[in-house]
């Protein structure tokens, strides 16, 4: 099962669960998955590695913006970004 077919499973999970949170996360996931497998240049399949690559860019973009936020705004709003990376 790859990365895909497994954020898959984690989205109907996390939609029966009713958790916002973990839903928010595994979307964005899934979309930059699906932006780089219809993005100019590709074959329409992604390795494993480029799975992982992509996995690992969107983690240290949420970090980023985590740290940005939580310099910028209140309390509320840093909790829900800090929800999203877990």
């Amino acid at each position: 099962m790859n990365l895909e077919q497994k954020i898959m499973t984690e989205i109907k999970a996390a939609m029966l669960a009713k958790d916002e949170a973990a839903l928010r996360s595994l979307r964005a996931v899934k979309a930059a998955i699906l932006l780089a497998k219809t993005s100019e240049g590709s074959s329409g399949e992604l390795k494993e590695e480029d799975e992982l690559k992509i996995l690992q860019s969107w983690l240290n973009n949420a970090k980023t913006h985590w740290r940005y936020f939580s310099n910028k705004t209140g309390p509320t709003l840093q909790k829900k970004k800090k929800k999203k990376l877990q």
